[in-house]
């Protein structure tokens, strides 16, 4: 098995360097710089290149940091949706990473699913803006993408805060506002990996803050979920159809509500907390599939050369 860990980072980035370790104890293993991607399209079949070989030497790829410091991102993504077009194993495959992104698409996908979300809306305009507002009455102003808090601001339906609704549209474009679910200081992470809860910690908010992520310097503990918010969790990444994710949720029992999804999570606090190291997981997982694809098709081969395929 021969896994391509995509990543421009493969001694820089904490969560890239764990990734190529847990899979190089399992597999022959290989990083792969984005800008070390290529494509061809040839008369009969779209080639994707890897450090300058065809993709298909690999079994698996897993996207660590698709984005690279050299290189076009937009050619990248494209190399991704083709390289995933060619049959190849993806983890995670690249739409669901970008539904993971994308804020309101994270919102109304959880939602068309029936797993517990806050309320949301986006806006583009200042008017519509200080209309959805006044809707959701306390609310997150988020980006409509990003991660580790940044940009995030509680936001009430009072005059501070139609200002600061309308002044984000002018400067940003659009708005996603979400309804501020209250908690004491407190919500939980919960580490998805194929489709099942492999670990969760209660992240605190530290002094001052109403944050919790652990970037800003909030602090993690485990904790023993409850088999309905593992359920939620597991739905919520199901729902995005990402192999794996990081899910936040607010409270403990029967009214925990998912309030974001990450598609490239981090673990540090995880590990910390709990000791176990998602990058083990997620190797395990991930070889997991590549065995079963390759069993599967050396059984249609074998079925074809046998002529056991008939019609």
């Amino acid at each position: 098995i021969r896994i391509g860990v995509v990543t421009a980072w493969p001694e820089d980035d904490w969560h890239s360097e764990r990734l190529l370790a847990a899979c190089g104890r399992r597999a022959e293993t290989v990083a792969i710089d984005p800008a070390h991607l290529a494509t061809r399209v040839e008369r009969d079949r779209v080639v994707v290149l890897a450090r300058g070989a065809p993709a298909g030497r690999f079994d698996a790829f897993i996207l660590a940091r698709g984005l690279g410091r050299a290189g076009d991102p937009d050619l990248q993504f494209e190399i991704y949706r083709a390289l995933e077009g060619t049959g190849a194993l993806v983890v995670n495959r690249l739409d669901p990473l970008l539904a993971a992104q994308d804020k309101f698409r994270t919102s109304w996908l959880l939602r068309l699913a029936g797993v517990p979300t806050p309320r949301a809306a986006v806006a583009q305009t200042p008017d519509d803006a200080e209309r959805a507002l006044a809707t959701l009455g306390e609310a997150v102003a988020k980006p409509l993408a990003g991660s580790l808090g940044d940009g995030v601001e509680q936001v009430r339906d009072d005059p501070d805060g139609r200002a600061k609704v309308r002044a984000r549209v002018a400067r940003d474009g659009a708005i996603y506002l979400q309804a501020f679910v209250p908690h004491p200081g407190r919500d939980l992470r919960v580490f998805v990996v194929g489709g099942r809860a492999r670990a969760a910690v209660e992240r605190h908010a530290p002094p001052g803050e109403w944050r919790t992520n652990f970037a800003r310097g909030g602090r993690t503990e485990p904790v023993t979920l409850a088999p309905g918010v593992a359920g939620i969790a597991e739905g919520a990444a199901r729902a995005l159809r990402l192999d794996y994710a990081g899910v936040d949720l607010v409270g403990m029992g029967e009214g925990a509500t998912v309030i974001e999804v990450n598609g490239n999570p981090s673990w540090r606090g995880i590990l910390e907390a709990t000791g176990l190291d998602m990058a083990e997981v997620i190797a395990e997982h991930v070889l997991g599939r590549a065995l079963r694809r390759r069993r599967s098709n050396d059984q249609i081969v074998l079925e074809k050369s046998t002529g056991a395929i008939h019609g």
